[in-house]
């Protein structure tokens, strides 16, 4: 009986089974190496071939018109294959977000395969505007995470801003870029950003200032700078006539517009030098006797 045992016999049967517990859990744990944490990033684009750091795209949008469609690359930074978790949130209840790979439309949350040490994936997001939700931003926030530890490695913006392309006022300011509808109107502010551009290279913008109003007169227009600096050249004319000084100074005018009428200048932003900016917003603010509108030209620096 176990009770009999001599206390030296019972001391060494001790010594054995612990001997054998430290032999297992010694096994056990060499079987199950520390996880190694996700790393990586996001790129997106929304036009143009380029894509960019920065975490912000907007477009223009109609509701219940066409999609908008964004480009997101992921960037696997770590130095082994990775799998990542691709989260999407809507920023309100009258939009849609679908994400793809290909022509394949993929769950949220979407787990990657496991993407090669320094490898990328490309997926597609398209933000669709319900018919009759009103004038104003729509965004999807795209995130990437550490699928075991549920940590947040990055986020991007995919930022639709809904526009109807009609104003009410004396002083409406249209903005548009590329083949995107016009911005803005009677509604202040919103945004629409150009292709990612390189040093060396130029986004271009139409500004359109018209009288919604049922009384004839004049439109006063103002720009204003962004926070880059001399990184940026900003070029703003009417037909030929570069009429930037003016407009930077703001005593820009129109001159009496009729009811309906309109005067549509061209904004040229080149990006002369190197800079740690991944953007910049320019905005531009219309005014009239009755009060003022204003958007923003945004510009994206490429990757």
């Amino acid at each position: 009986m176990v009770r009999m045992l001599k206390a030296s016999t019972r001391r060494l049967l001790a010594g054995l089974v612990a001997t054998a517990v430290c032999a297992v859990a010694t096994i056990v744990a060499g079987a199950a190496p520390a996880y190694a944490a996700s790393s990586g990033y996001l790129l997106i684009k929304g036009t143009g071939s380029l894509y960019t750091a920065n975490s912000v795209v907007n477009q223009g949008g109609i509701p219940g018109g066409d999609a908008r469609v964004f480009s997101v690359k992921l960037v696997n930074t770590g130095p082994t294959s990775q799998q990542f978790k691709v989260t999407v949130s809507n920023s309100n209840a009258g939009m849609t977000t679908t994400l793809l790979r290909g022509s394949t439309v993929l769950p949220k949350p979407y787990y990657t395969a496991p993407v090669a040490p320094g490898g990328n994936l490309v997926l597609t997001l398209k933000v669709q505007v319900a018919a009759g939700q009103p004038q104003g931003e729509y965004f999807a926030t795209v995130g990437l995470v550490d699928p075991e530890t549920g940590t947040a490695l990055d986020y991007v913006y995919a930022d639709v801003n809904a526009t109807y392309q009609t104003g009410n006022t004396s002083h409406d300011l249209f903005l548009k870029t590329g083949t995107q509808p016009f911005v803005g109107g009677s509604f202040n502010t919103q945004f629409e950003s150009a292709s990612a551009i390189r040093v060396g290279s130029t986004a271009t913008f139409v500004l359109r200032m018209q009288n919604d109003s049922g009384t004839p007169g004049p439109i006063t227009l103002q720009g204003f700078g962004g926070s880059c600096g001399a990184a940026f050249a900003v070029v703003v004319k009417q037909g030929t006539s570069d009429v930037t000084a003016a407009v930077n100074a703001g005593t820009y005018s129109t001159g009496v517009l009729a009811p309906g009428a309109k005067k549509e200048l061209k904004v040229t932003v080149k990006l002369v030098s190197a800079t740690t900016c991944t953007s910049d917003y320019f905005y531009f603010k219309a005014s009239s006797s009755s009060g003022y509108a204003g958007d923003s030209a945004h510009v994206l620096v490429a990757a």
